[in-house]
């Protein structure tokens, strides 16, 4: 199955809206107000990733994506299904303690597979500009990766 630009731009606009939703409800569910604080950051980040692909997606650019193997077969892999889980569902179904580890957890492979879309998409661009916005788009989800990283020790260490 091939992907248009726009859908990957929407699929782009998907992923930061989920994050942007999933970290803020994370938020709600701790107690550490640092973590709070940088949940809720994490979210602003997120929401301000979505509106730099809307405004890629409001120009008819070709950005080359269209025929990239690689990137349609990370598509078909890992996009089938919602990339942050709803937040209640995962902590509705397990203990205080471990709802909120799976949660830490969803996030930071969410995390990690948005660094390999940004990076393919990088890759199979062909406008220097844009590479350029992906890669910095990757290195951002990578740092996001490693803040969910150190905030779940930080939390489960306060819980344990």
């Amino acid at each position: 199955m091939l992907f248009t630009n726009s859908e990957l731009l929407e699929l782009s606009i998907k992923i930061e809206r989920e994050g942007q939703r999933f970290y803020g409800e994370l938020a709600k569910h701790v107690d550490d107000p640092k973590v709070q604080e940088f949940l809720q950051l994490m979210a602003k980040e997120e929401a301000a990733h979505e509106m730099h692909f809307k405004k890629m997606l409001e120009t008819d650019i070709d950005y080359g994506w269209d025929s990239n193997d690689d990137l349609q077969k990370l598509i078909e892999e890992k996009f089938q299904t919602d990339i942050f889980p709803p937040l209640e569902e995962t902590l509705s179904q397990l203990p205080r303690f471990e709802g909120i580890e799976k949660a830490f957890d969803f996030a930071i492979e969410a995390e990690k597979v948005a660094v390999e879309f940004y990076r393919i998409l990088g890759e199979a661009c062909n406008d220097i500009e844009l590479k350029t916005n992906m890669v910095l788009l990757e290195k951002a989800e990578m740092e996001h990766c490693n803040v969910v990283e150190t905030l779940k020790k930080r939390v489960l260490g306060k819980l344990s």
